[in-house]
């Protein structure tokens, strides 16, 4: 039975920390364990199981990723601070402030008021990700206590697991992942599937066993024939193993792909550990030759590492008997970062390894994120975008490698190459053409950014940009330039629920005030202002001018200009003047308008978020984007012709997009500007009227 199936006992504990550790070291781990045992003595995990096997258990984790001896002691003291009587400065007497420190930072929130779930997880979520910036073992803890507690989830109700299972594959899993922590992730990644397809985890763990018992045979055939040819060619010295699937990956996999399980396990997995980089390609070649390539299914993960540090060549084979095998090919240093991520900083090969630097780096961006989030729920959402591991590779003007996350824009590369110049954009170009900045980004292209002194953030930045830095430092520069805009809104907004509630009636200075007393605002301005970035809700200033104490009220306002001030329009729904829409306040955006029945504003208003019901009366000059989707026969010329229909009621084009249905079917998202809905309805009349286009709907 393996370690994490059984209760680990601090004996076991200590003899992995005997395999790399002093003993003088070992000897403090286990006082830190008397310490742990004597603070939880008399508490019982609802298991039944005595509180103290959970720190041993934590701490066997991260022994095993070899952590130095001072994580391993705060991971076994980890809950003190917490759960028992033992103090910060118990701890930093006895063990010392770098203890004391990781101890401290992995405890969670206590003594405070939280309004809800959500905002308990968000706030102790931004305390873990500030402790992690002078500390990463503090993550580390957190990520192996995470573990223990998946592992041991079963004792909790039905609720609970399904909660905790959503919440770790959410945040956990992809921090581990960031981080390189591949055994951790992999398990959670599975736990998670357990939990929450537990019918399907089953079927998929017998069937893995049935394939791999009965296709043994072909496996130790494809290892030897790769093991003969590298020996012919001259590598001797490489080790090869095969990889078993786990079902967690396979259910991905077929999900995304729409494959029968017996198409994912045709795949079969290898990897080939080599000396050094040279032997990597050597290995490629001499491994192509053998067995033919699968086009188009090559990755180079060595010149280009992923965003964690990881690196290896993985290529996709025609093997034996018409499966198709896949190979990662990798140093002995590739692999031992691939096994430890960001705990090889701790090892004695550390110095090999730039995972620490990129963890650094990714914590770097994390801490202007915080500094620019008005609210932790806000912090968490933004910093969940940032944990997806798929990223794409683009190149500067010079021929610099430039990695950004899947569906980046141009305007995220331009502030991950600098702050200043994502501020000071004006436009850019693509392989050497103009482009929106608004563009999807694709490896290989090369991205040039033109700025201007004078240029600055617009509120619509935030619906194009995708990356935490990006969207952070345009908050950061909103807040700062747009202070007027913003006064400008909050005034609007106040005046128009004033006007909507009772009329014309002017409010005395004397409830003007007490209302900025009690909001603890200096001026009208300031209040105004609040409104303006929602920290202060509309409806309370009302009812404070109003004297009222009861319910919020909803609100009513009318606007018919929305140049000049800050007001944006989601890109969710695309509201045109002419729509029923209601708008939500949110920080630094100001006033975001969403069609009545958005989905988005729906569950906004389910949050409990601050929403207006808008009677929107446009001018006549403005122009505002609408998406409509248009199914078509695949005839040559049909671009142009639609082009041509729109043209004639003077309409532009802003963006389109072709989705590939089959060969005789294609779909387009359109862009396009219009005034109203009835030129939208025209638009879109005079497109349907095409005899190659078979329907016509707006987005």
């Amino acid at each position: 039975m393996s370690l994490f199936k059984k209760r680990i006992l601090i004996s076991d504990l200590c003899k992995v920390l005997e395999a790399y550790m002093p003993t003088d070291q070992v000897e403090s781990v286990y006082q830190a364990y008397i310490v742990a045992a004597t603070a939880h003595d008399g508490q019982y995990r609802r298991s039944g199981e005595a509180y103290v096997f959970h720190p041993i258990n934590v701490a066997m984790i991260l022994a095993e990723l070899k952590l130095d001896h001072h994580c391993i002691i705060a991971a076994l003291l980890h809950d003190c601070i917490e759960d028992t009587s033992l103090t910060y400065e118990d701890i930093v007497k006895d063990f010392g402030e770098e203890v004391a420190h990781i101890v401290q930072g992995v405890s969670k929130l206590t003594g405070l008021e939280f309004h809800s779930t959500i905002d308990k997880q968000a706030q102790n979520f931004r305390k873990l990700f500030l402790a992690m910036s002078t500390d990463m073992r503090v993550m580390m803890i957190k990520l192996a206590d995470r573990l223990h507690n998946m592992r041991t989830l079963k004792a909790m109700s039905r609720d609970k697991q399904i909660r905790i299972a959503k919440e770790t594959a959410e945040i956990h899993a992809p921090i581990a992942r960031r981080l390189g922590l591949n055994s951790i992730r992999v398990e959670l990644d599975n736990l998670c599937f357990e939990i929450t397809h537990p019918y399907r985890y089953k079927v998929l763990i017998h069937q893995i066993k049935k394939q791999c018992g009965n296709r043994k045979k072909i496996i130790n055939h494809i290892q030897k024939e790769i093991e003969a040819r590298l020996e012919q060619e001259g590598l001797t010295q490489v080790i090869i193993t095969g990889r078993r699937k786990q079902p967690c990956s396979i259910y991905k996999k077929m999900k995304i792909k729409q494959l029968k399980f017996s198409q994912v396990l045709d795949m079969y997995a290898f990897r080939v550990v080599v000396d050094d980089v040279a032997q990597c390609y050597q290995a490629l070649g001499i491994i192509h030759n053998l067995y033919k390539p699968l086009p188009g299914k090559f990755k180079d993960y060595v010149a280009l590492p992923k965003s964690n540090g990881y690196q290896s060549l993985h290529t996709v084979l025609f093997g034996p008997n018409k499966i198709f095998i896949e190979v990662q090919i990798r140093s002995e240093d590739m692999h031992f970062i691939s096994e430890y991520g960001i705990a090889a900083h701790w090892h004695y090969k550390s110095s090999k390894s730039n995972s620490s630097e990129l963890a650094n780096n990714w914590l770097g961006s994390l801490l202007d994120i915080q500094k620019n989030s008005g609210t932790s729920i806000e912090f968490l959402e933004e910093t969940k975008t940032d944990l997806f591991p798929s990223e794409v590779f683009v190149f500067t003007p010079q021929g610099d490698i430039v990695q950004m996350p899947y569906k980046s824009t141009v305007l995220d590369f331009a502030y991950a190459i600098h702050t200043k110049i994502g501020n000071q954009t004006l436009k850019a170009k693509v392989d050497q053409v103009s482009a929106p900045i608004s563009s999807e980004l694709k490896s290989g292209q090369t991205i040039e950014i033109i700025t201007h002194k004078k240029a600055k953030p617009h509120p619509s930045w935030l619906q194009i940009a995708v990356t935490v830095k990006a969207r952070s430092s345009i908050k950061a520069m909103l807040k700062e330039e747009s202070t007027s805009e913003l006064i400008q809104l909050g005034e609007y907004l106040l005046t128009n629920a004033l006007h909507y509630q009772g009329g014309n009636k002017p409010i005395d200075e004397e409830k003007w005030k007490l209302c900025l007393k009690d909001l603890k605002c200096t001026s009208k301005e300031e209040l105004y202002m609040k409104i303006g970035l929602s920290e202060i809700l509309v409806s309370i200033a009302l009812n404070k001018l109003q004297g009222e104490n009861g319910n919020d009220l909803i609100k009513s306002i009318s606007i018919k200009q929305t140049q000049g001030k800050s007001i944006s329009f989601a890109r969710c729904c695309y509201p045109v003047p002419g729509d029923k829409v209601a708008g939500i306040l949110t920080s630094a955006k100001g006033l975001v308008m969403h069609r009545s029945d958005c989905g988005n504003l729906i569950h906004a208003k389910q949050k409990n978020e601050q929403w207006l019901e808008i009677d929107w009366q446009a001018d006549d000059n403005e122009e505002f984007e609408a998406l409509i989707r248009v199914q078509v026969e695949n005839r040559r010329g049909m671009l142009a012709s639609i082009a041509n229909a729109i043209a004639k009621i003077e309409i532009n084009i802003e963006h389109l997009e072709v989705e590939e249905k089959d060969h005789s079917m294609k779909a387009l998202k359109l862009v396009i500007g219009v005034t109203n809905t009835a030129q939208l309805d025209e638009a879109m009349y005079e497109i349907k009227s095409l005899e190659f286009v078979q329907r016509v709907e707006r987005i």
